[in-house]
Parts: structure tokens; C-alpha cells; sequence
């Protein structure tokens, strides 16, 4: 981002950033109300109040939203967790229904979002990528999207293929008149938004070093944090039930802890 805070004149900018990102479409963005809201950047200790009004405000400027949710998580075991999320504009009653864990089995398109990397738009009658690829829409994103009247929805995010984390980003209520606009913007949105999740203290303090475990064990410990009993988890995956315990056993070493309780501390 150096380039467009070196202090030179607008249409210089303008023509840098095309230069640095010949894969963009980006002759179609207004790019100076792109330059202006990286500009308006925060920066130093970040907040979770500073990343929402940033995204309110110069972003939305930019990128025209009625509604937007982000979420980082970890994935582990075909699992998807959450470990902080950001809102604007959703009812408490939305927010609650968000599940700090699912199967990716149960969401199709998140599913195909973390295999193609590809930001996509999302609506009751399907799901495509930038190059034209479809997904269907399974019922349960039907359901949700008729229910809490979240219209277009444009998708995209950032996974760290080596921590197995990353964000997911949702802008509910896009115009949808213009798909390869949309999602050539979301391909500028997504790391800038991944890299101030990374800077606020609610994803730093939470991010427990589970890259250290195995996956079996992250998925174990996504079982636990559901409040499963270890007979309960060596039913649904189909191990014995002291091989569970053995597994508990190695995850408390290589977290610092030493018992379920502390486990379920440092999840939250």
C-alpha cells in the first residue's frame, strides 16, 4: 500500500495500482473512492470498533452494502470454526443463528468457497464465481436467505492454507446488475479486511496455537468445545473411547493445560 500513500497526484496512483494488479478488471471500479478508503485505513492498536467503521464508512463508499457480517475461524476435520465475528446492520436474531461450528458437508457454497478461493455471489437461485462457475445452493442458505431478506450476497475472504485460518466476509444486499464489478472489488477487499482482522485484539487473544495439534485433534477439541463427552466424541468418530482420552491427553500437552475445563477457557 506504499505506492498510494507516497503523497503523488491521484491519476499516478490510479494508473500504479493498475500496473501492480494487471489480473484485476480494474478499469471498471471507481479506484479513487478505492485510493480514498485505504487512506482512511486504521492503524496503530486496531479495535473491532475501528475495522466496522472503516468498512461503514470509506469502504462502503467504494463498495456499495446494505448489511455486512466477517468472521475468523480455523479449519480442522472437514469443520469450520468461528472464532470472532463483526456485524453491521443485522438483527440480534440473525446473529444468533450463526454457528460457532458446522460441518462444511452442511454448507455447500462455504465448501466451495474454501476450494476454489474465488469470491462469488451468493442468492436463492445459485452461487458463481468470477470465471462463471456454478454451485447450488443448498436449503439450509435457501432458508436463511429468504428468512432474513439478505438478497444478493457477496462472498469472499482469505485462508492461511498453513495456520488451516482465515476470514470469511459476507456483504449482504449487494446490486447485482453487475457481477464481475462485484467480485473484481471483493478481490481488492478481502486481504485488506483479512489483514485488520489479524491486527485487532479479539483475534489475537482467541487464536489459540492450534496449528500445533494434528488434524484428528483439532477436530476432537471443535467436538469438545460443543460440550461432547468423550464417550459421546468416540461415538461420532468411531474411535474407543480410551484412544479419545489419549488424544485429550496429547492436546493438553502441547497447549500448556491440563484438564477439559481449561480447554473450553481458551476456546471461548
Amino acid at each position: 500500500m506504499s505506492t498510494l500513500h507516497s503523497g503523488s497526484s491521484n491519476v499516478l496512483e490510479v494508473e500504479d495500482l493498475k500496473k501492480s494488479s494487471p489480473g484485476f478488471g480494474l478499469s471498471d471500479l471507481d479506484l479513487q473512492a478505492w485510493i480514498a478508503a485505504l487512506r482512511e485505513l486504521p492503524t496503530g492498536a486496531v479495535t473491532d470498533a475501528d475495522v466496522l467503521a472503516w468498512v461503514e464508512g470509506p469502504l462502503r463508499q467504494f463498495f456499495p452494502f446494505e448489511r455486512f457480517f466477517g468472521a475468523y475461524g480455523n479449519l480442522s476435520g472437514g469443520r469450520a470454526r468461528m472464532l470472532s465475528s463483526l456485524s453491521i446492520g443485522h438483527t440480534p436474531e440473525f446473529l444468533a443463528s450463526r454457528a460457532s461450528a458446522f460441518d462444511l458437508s452442511s454448507r455447500s457454497v462455504t465448501a466451495w468457497w474454501i476450494a476454489t478461493r474465488k469470491p462469488l455471489i451468493l442468492d436463492k437461485a445459485g452461487a458463481r464465481n468470477v470465471v462463471g462457475q456454478r454451485c447450488p445452493v443448498n436449503e439450509y442458505s435457501r432458508e436463511e436467505i429468504q428468512r432474513f431478506s439478505l438478497g444478493a450476497i457477496a462472498v469472499h475472504g482469505v485462508v492461511d492454507p498453513f495456520a488451516n485460518a482465515g476470514t470469511h466476509i459476507f456483504f449482504h444486499g449487494v446490486p447485482n446488475t453487475r457481477p464481475g464489478r462485484t467480485m473484481t472489488a471483493l478481490d481488492l477487499i478481502a486481504p485488506v479486511l483479512h489483514t485488520l482482522y489479524l491486527q485487532t485484539k479479539q483475534v489475537a487473544t482467541s487464536a489459540v496455537d492450534l496449528a500445533a495439534l494434528t488434524d484428528r485433534q483439532r477436530d476432537l477439541v471443535d467436538l469438545a468445545a460443543q460440550g461432547l463427552s468423550d464417550k459421546e466424541i468416540a461415538l461420532r468418530v468411531g474411535i474407543s473411547h480410551n484412544t479419545v482420552g489419549n488424544h485429550f491427553s496429547a492436546i493438553y500437552a502441547r497447549l500448556g493445560i491440563s484438564k477439559r475445563s481449561q480447554l473450553i477457557a481458551i476456546l471461548k
